[in-house]
């Protein structure tokens, strides 16, 4: 079994070295299959069948019927029989152009892509930062080029005039691509993708080509590739990557990282923006979290980066089923296997945000004003009162409030929670709102008046002192509407003294304030006489009068 692979990577290394020659030569180099000849090449390949001589003197054949299956014959690409492969766009997620060959010229435009678009030999792609764009080929060869990319596609021909042979060289001149090359397995077809400091060459497998700056990262998850410059090349097989470094030839391949292992989450998410955080994995310095609407990851609607183990799902993902990719990367940065994890987003109506009260107003029981945003599809809303987070034990429930405000009235002091939830114009209701807590204080109590004492030149009133009062306010005035004062003392004690006014008829009134400076009801008016000849002061309440006699 050793034995085998070593030949195996043997003929991949000799495989790849001369296609990359041939290629250098303005030839086309084609493996031979099993059973095949240099003349039935000729009658599959050439414009004329007859030229399979050419081919036989090129390649020094003296015996084809000889020839070892996967022997590479140099092919002059004028002898070939090829057309302009038909390159399809089946799927672009984000902002992505292409600067494309205009058919009156030499002329280029840059046109937006989208799906059921076809491309050419010729045309460069651009994708912007969380865009993607899916290419397919001929022989069902794909490309999803990821965000922030640049790939010009160099080759695309078919080859023959039976099988697909399909010839495709594409430049990554900077970005990602991932690749899935030669999947029906088509004799003779060929994928090389191009960067500034390496190649990366496949007969049929899955793997990922990152262009960055000076360097070059190639992980295989299926198959085998060959990476290679002028200074080297190396093959790398399945679960293995290497790097290329400017003026460097391949390093080693090293084994990929294992995929992080994703903790269950619930199937459906009711919640965006939310998270999802695992445990740290030996040996990764970074981690890469994807979103995908299909588990084939034909599309990235998200790719993030992060020293640390979690992902953020972002509030644009829309109500759908998604899959989730997690990988690490080692420091090196080489990218690691991947964990798949599917999620279904049902999110919206968004509930709203609340804007108040606060969880550190000061409200007192009676009436309380709450307000909150507007969500988009959100058409009326649901309100909710309960003594618990979990709301358990609610207390007001209010529907099809149309307003972005209510006025609730709490009877009673304590520490609550408050909600809202949307709801469409067709009744969907979305998720219930994140709980908002408040805390009611029962109203500073109206004072308990007592009988006034009175001395030559003071009248001094008193009252029942009350727990949670920080001070007491006392008005004296000539008129019932207290505009007219003629006194208006604060005091922290439960009683007050004040010089004795002029003769006349005077109204007072008391009232308690509380630490956070709110202010009780005022006591009910009392009308206080005062005659010039008397001095003892009594109170007058209701429609009874009482002189206050010196």
């Amino acid at each position: 079994m050793i034995k085998l692979t070593k030949r195996y990577a043997l003929l991949f290394s000799l495989l790849f070295s001369q296609a990359a020659v041939a290629e250098q030569q303005n030839e086309w180099g084609y493996a031979m299959q099993p059973g095949e000849s240099v003349w039935s090449v000729a009658h599959e390949l050439l414009t004329d069948w007859r030229e399979w001589k050419t081919i036989e003197r090129l390649n020094n054949v003296r015996n084809d019927r000889q020839m070892s299956p996967g022997t590479v014959l140099k092919i002059p690409r004028n002898l070939i029989q090829e057309k302009q492969s038909d390159i399809k766009i089946l799927d672009v997620n984000g902002d992505v152009t292409a600067q494309v060959k205009l058919r009156e010229g030499k002329a280029k435009a840059l046109l937006p892509l989208s799906r059921g678009q076809s491309l050419s030999q010729g045309d460069l792609i651009k994708t912007a930062a969380q865009a993607s764009v899916l290419l397919e080929f001929d022989d069902g060869t794909q490309v999803l080029l990821l965000g922030d990319s640049v790939l010009r596609i160099e080759q695309a021909t078919v080859i023959g005039n039976k099988r697909k042979v399909v010839d495709i060289k594409v430049f990554l001149e900077e970005g990602e691509a991932e690749i899935r090359a030669n999947p029906a397995k088509v004799p003779g077809s060929r994928f090389l993708i191009d960067t500034p400091v390496a190649f990366a060459t496949t007969k049929g497998t899955t793997y990922r080509v990152r262009a960055q700056g000076e360097s070059t990262a190639a992980e295989v998850t299926q198959g085998l590739i060959g990476v290679g410059n002028k200074l080297g090349a190396t093959n790398v097989r399945q679960g293995y990557g290497t790097l290329t470094k400017a003026n460097e030839p391949p390093k080693k391949p090293k084994k990929l990282l294992p995929a992080p292992v994703l903790p269950e989450i619930d199937n459906v998410v009711r919640y965006l923006p939310g998270k999802l955080a695992w445990d740290k994995l030996d040996g990764a310095s970074q981690y890469r979290s994807q979103i995908s609407p299909d588990q084939a990851f034909t599309a990235i609607v998200y790719d993030q980066i992060s020293a640390h183990p979690k992902m953020g799902l972002p509030a644009a993902l829309e109500d759908r089923s998604y899959w989730i990719r997690v990988s690490a990367i080692s420091a090196e940065g080489l990218q690691g296997l991947s964990s798949l994890q599917q999620i279904n987003i049902e999110a919206r109506p968004f509930p709203p945000v609340r804007q108040g009260p606060m969880p550190s107003d000061s409200l007192y029981v009676g009436e309380i004003e709450f307000s909150w945003s507007k969500p988009e599809l959100a058409d009326s809303f649901v309100f909710e009162i309960a003594k618990d987070k979990s709301f358990t034990e609610i207390i007001e429930t209010h529907d099809n409030i149309k307003e972005t405000q209510f006025v609730a009235v709490v009877s009673e002091p304590g520490n609550f929670f408050w909600r809202v939830s949307s709801v469409t114009q067709e009744g969907k209701h979305g998720p219930e709102g994140h709980a908002g807590a408040f805390k009611v204080k029962p109203v500073p109590p109206k004072p308990e008046m007592r009988e006034p004492v009175s001395s030559e030149t003071e009248i001094s009133f008193s009252w029942q002192e009350e727990e949670g009062v920080s001070f007491y306010q006392l008005q004296l005035a000539k008129d019932k509407a207290f505009k007219q004062l003629v006194v208006d003392n604060k005091t922290e004690q439960a009683s007050l003294a004040i010089d004795k006014p002029q003769a006349g008829t005077y109204y007072m009134r008391v009232r308690s304030i509380d630490a956070d400076d709110y202010a009780g009801e005022w006591t009910e008016p009392q009308e206080v006489v005062q005659p010039v000849e008397n001095w003892w002061p009594m109170i007058i309440s209701g429609s009874l009068s009482v002189l206050l006699l010196l």
